[in-house]
């Protein structure tokens, strides 16, 4: 996967990364959380083609069981044992299957119960998924592999090569990385009943070229789109609060429409993108750094881009992350009338329209005059790891006012942009 091709450098995107890595979020309980600290220190094991590590039972650590980490055989059809030096295998670590290229089949026991977050990532030959009779926490359909309540789809085996794909009725949830790296998929379907999208789940799906996610969704996961290098529309739900880190980085969006219940953009959520600019709402609390306005470069060195304009309400969070030194950014801050400001002025213009209709035989003329305002922004000299650097704006704003008598009442409309 590109990942790291676009996050890179950064010490909040290593705890980013270390995170999505090595642990899972509620999106489905059948997939593994696994503690960071005490997964640096794990003590390893190796059998046969298989490297893993000794669960305890809090409770009782004389209960013990196994979690293959790594698989290190070059067999196509994989049956996962059941057992490994006379411990039983309950889970599948985050690496466990990664990046096995010649792999084609995966038979799961019926004694594991958990799957890590990128457990069959990387297999792009894989074309079934098996479940063994017994297994009461995961189910085969078709190839595809599912929790036992059928709501949630956990992995598809990207070697069928779909390229239309609908979600199917009844799946509630899609697991981590469950598409990932689906090169030949163009367009996927969703119903409105889906809840949540997990992370990493379209990551490298270059053929996406269209998503539109169902409005139940209040969160894109961390990645859930990353390097989906041709996908250039998004529809949003309107319920949206959370886009998650570099969930459209390296995509070909030009624009996105935010709604306005959004809360949270996450770091370098659109960062390598074409878009020249994004309106960002009021409800934004939280812009990660690098989240929009940045680019990279083939050496992987991010930088600011100078024709990026950021709109937004001034005092927002929005004009904080484009302003404040902390970010770095070069681009330039465009300020939006507040909403009183907004409906007066299209009160007084619905107004205008009707006077000049009614009065077509008056020669008065209106003219107005808005502000222009011109920003310049300084490039800064970035350094590759640390990214510092010295932004200078200078704006300056001219006003006009414009008049119109009629009769004996005189009105004043000024209208900032």
């Amino acid at each position: 996967m590109k990942i790291q091709a676009i996050l890179r450098g950064g010490a909040a995107f290593n705890a980013v990364f270390t995170a999505l890595f090595f642990a899972s979020t509620v999106c489905c309980a059948e997939e593994s959380s696994v503690d960071t600290d005490s997964e640096a220190e794990i003590q390893t094991y190796t059998s046969g083609d298989y490297v893993y590590s000794i669960l305890m039972r809090a409770s009782d650590e004389t209960k013990k069981a196994a979690r293959i980490e790594k698989y290190t055989g070059n067999e196509t059809e994989i049956t996962i044992p059941s057992e490994i030096d006379d411990l039983d295998v309950v889970s599948l670590g985050d690496g466990a299957f990664t990046s096995i290229a010649n792999a084609t089949k995966f038979i799961i026991p019926e004694t594991v119960s958990e799957l890590g977050v990128y457990t069959f990532v990387g297999c792009p030959n894989v074309m079934e998924y098996v479940v063994a009779d017994g297994n009461t926490y995961f189910e085969a359909k078709d190839g595809v592999l599912y929790a036992n309540d059928g709501q949630s789809l956990l992995r598809y085996p990207v070697g069928q090569k779909p390229t239309d794909y609908t979600i199917p009725d009844g799946v509630l949830r899609i697991g981590h990385g469950a598409f990932a790296e689906c090169s030949s998929l163009t367009a996927v379907t969703f119903h409105e009943d889906l809840e949540s999208i997990g992370k990493a789940a379209f990551a490298d799906c270059i053929g996406l070229t269209e998503i539109v996610i169902p409005e139940k969704l209040i969160e894109i996961s961390d990645f859930c789109f990353n390097s989906c290098t041709n996908l250039k529309s998004i529809t949003l739900p309107t319920n949206l609060q959370r886009i998650g880190s570099a969930a459209f980085s390296a995509t070909s969006l030009n624009t996105v429409t935010l709604p306005d219940t959004l809360k949270e953009i996450g770091e370098q959520a659109f960062i390598s993108t074409p878009m020249k600019e994004i309106t960002i709402p009021r409800s934004v609390t939280t812009i990660g750094y690098n989240a929009v306005g940045w680019d990279v470069t083939r050496e992987g060195q991010l930088y600011s881009k100078d024709d990026f304009t950021v709109y937004g309400y001034r005092g927002s969070t929005a004009q904080d992350y484009t302003e404040g030194f902390e970010f770095e950014n070069t681009f330039k801050f465009q300020a939006l009338d507040d909403d009183s400001a907004i409906a007066a002025n299209n009160k007084q213009n619905n107004s205008d329209a009707e006077n000049e209709k009614a009065e077509q035989g008056k020669t008065s003329i209106v003219k107005i005059v808005g502000i222009s305002v011109c920003g310049a922004a300084i490039l800064g000299i970035l350094a590759a790891a640390a990214f510092s650097g010295k932004k200078k704006k200078n704006e300056s704003q001219e006003t006009g006012e414009s008049t119109e008598n009629t009769e004996s009442e005189e009105e004043t409309t000024e209208d900032e942009t």
